[in-house]
């Protein structure tokens, strides 16, 4: 009688190792799969960033000594870049508090609401 036991135990043993096997098999696959398109986006964004290098060392401001140029031409290059430094400032504001009001409690409502209406649920 303790051979059928055994055998049961054996039996079942097997059968879970097998499921078990299979299991990691597929998962297994699944990384692999994972790994080849994270290195195809990894290619894609090497190269964007190379092409970015590029351009920007081809158009690198000019660093050189200011010391005896024109005045003018000086207080209007810093102006620029103020101007520019502050249009960047408001930009990054107002995508800030578009950040913030999205963040309400009005505006979640709004979207659980509609997001409810769209899928049909009560």
């Amino acid at each position: 009688m303790w051979w059928l036991l055994w055998g049961v135990l054996v039996l079942g043993t097997l059968v879970g190792a097998f499921f078990l096997g299979r299991d990691l098999w597929r998962k297994g696959v699944a990384f692999l799969r994972a790994a080849g398109e994270a290195s195809e986006r990894l290619a894609v964004a090497s190269a964007r960033i190379g092409d970015a290098v590029e351009q920007a060392q081809a158009n690198a401001p000019d660093t050189g000594p200011t010391l005896f140029d024109d005045p003018t031409t000086l207080y209007a290059r810093v102006a620029a870049q103020r101007a520019a430094r502050a249009g960047r400032a408001a930009a990054r504001r107002e995508r800030q508090w578009a950040t913030a009001r999205g963040w309400s409690v009005d505006a979640w409502l709004a979207e659980r609401t509609r997001s409810k209406a769209a899928s049909g649920g009560s």
